[in-house]
């Protein structure tokens, strides 16, 4: 059985959105007297919903969109549990990276949209691959949030120094898989982040 919490789910989000961050941070040290600068801007938008599948059955669907400066990157799982036994029924999750316009937000976090797209998911319990057409739709609810971090890192000559600010805000969600209504969500939130770094060898 698998229960949803704001709290959790928002730990989830802010770790996945941060391994996109670093990842985007990520290179390799530069030949001497070199000085390397980038900076990347995006939003995100995330959502949970959990709903009756059938006699018994609770279908859990988490739905992540992250848009950067190199693209949208989209997340997607469903699970599904059996109230009665508890043990699970189907795990299915997928990955897609797309360069498309995919996904409009606002810059106030008052609202966001994703196009439906193509997601191929893997069931872990059958090993079965198939596709799922998504699509849904944000609207910002609650106070707009702001968070900012710096992380310095120094090694002889070698200097890296990476900043990072973002505002978030919750957000109620109604989206749509394959064209089965998923209703409104139980959790999500709005974001968006610019990040920057610069790395230096002397």
């Amino acid at each position: 059985m698998r229960i949803y919490g704001s709290d959790i789910m928002r730990k989830i989000f802010s770790v996945t959105l941060a391994l996109i961050v670093l990842l985007s941070l990520t290179t390799s040290v530069q030949a001497l007297e070199s000085k390397t600068i980038q900076r990347d801007n995006g939003a995100s938008a995330w959502a949970c919903w959990s709903n009756a599948t059938g006699c018994n059955l609770i279908t859990d669907t988490y739905l992540s969109v992250t848009e950067s400066d190199d693209g949208t990157d989209i997340y997607l799982s469903t699970y599904t549990w059996d109230t009665t036994t508890g043990y699970t029924v189907s795990d299915e999750s997928g990955y897609m990276f797309t360069k498309d316009n995919v996904f409009k937000i606002d810059k106030k976090l008052n609202s966001a949209s994703l196009s439906e797209v193509p997601i191929n998911v893997y069931n872990w319990y059958t090993g079965e691959m198939k596709t799922l057409n998504v699509t849904a739709d944000w609207t910002g609810t609650g106070e707009v949030q702001k968070g900012s971090s710096t992380y310095v890192s120094t090694g002889g000559d070698y200097r890296f120094k990476s900043t990072s600010s973002s505002n978030y805000r919750t957000a109620t969600a109604t989206g749509s898989i394959n064209n089965n209504d998923l209703g409104q969500n139980s959790y999500g939130d709005l974001y968006n982040f610019k990040s920057a770094y610069i790395e230096m060898e002397k």
